[in-house]
């Protein structure tokens, strides 16, 4: 039996892939969230980067950062540094995978303008860290598009997208998805972004993992959407 909140979301986004195999796909990402150890360097997961932290965002010191004890990431609401942690790592399984050549995941804060986007995660291209969801931005970037409009983008050539003004800019990637996290609603929580060098290189194999992916980390998104609200607002 396919779980609801599959359904919704491939319904949602238009996907015509197997709903089995997405949800067999949730239950190893699952794995890999709960389970998944590996040391991973503190400049990669709390990067500073042209005057940004990513840590200040959560309000967390150096300290903090240190205390990534094991948790269970789907009840505690308070753990940002081992949540990212374990985030990465997904991301890493998945991108190793399939090769991705770049792989992103950004948190959507929204606000009464056009809301904002902070890279939280990312390994290749050297992608944006804090964007503004300006119609610029939503005609360069795919995962700004993707944020602005809650929907799931694929690109298999980039150069006819170019061509045809539908991205603008400068494209450094051939092949690109990005894929919204939401919430029961339909708000968008964030972006995951993957790219590949050449034409076409998306497969059905590969949609369906990082589909499984924006489902499983919904509540997690959540969660960290709560944390730098709260943060930013306090």
């Amino acid at each position: 039996m396919v779980c609801a909140q599959v359904r919704d979301y491939l319904q949602t986004q238009g996907l015509k892939v197997p709903a089995e195999e997405v949800q067999m796909a949730m239950l190893a990402v699952q794995s890999v969230l709960e389970l998944a150890q590996a040391e991973i360097d503190m400049s990669i997961l709390w990067y500073e980067e042209n005057g940004f932290s990513l840590a200040q965002i959560f309000g967390l010191n150096t300290e903090a950062l240190r205390q990534m004890h094991p948790t269970d990431l789907f009840t505690a609401n308070n753990n940002s540094a081992y949540t990212l942690r374990q985030l990465y790592l997904a991301l890493d399984s998945i991108s190793s995978r399939h090769h991705n050549d770049t792989f992103a995941l950004y948190l959507y804060e929204a606000n009464d303008e056009a809301g904002q986007l902070y890279r939280l995660l990312a390994r290749g291209s050297n992608l944006p860290v804090k964007l503004e969801c300006e119609q610029q931005q939503v005609q360069q970037y795919l995962f700004v598009r993707t944020a602005s409009t809650g929907w799931l983008n694929q690109v298999n050539n980039v150069q006819q997208w170019l061509a045809d003004g539908s991205l603008i800019g400068e494209q450094v990637n051939a092949s690109q998805l990005a894929v919204p996290v939401t919430n029961e609603q339909g708000q968008v929580l964030g972006v995951l972004y993957t790219a590949h060098q050449h034409n076409n290189a998306i497969t059905e194999a590969e949609l369906i993992d990082w589909t499984a992916l924006a489902i499983v980390i919904t509540p997690l998104l959540q969660n960290l959407q709560n944390a730098s609200t709260a943060f930013i607002k306090g």
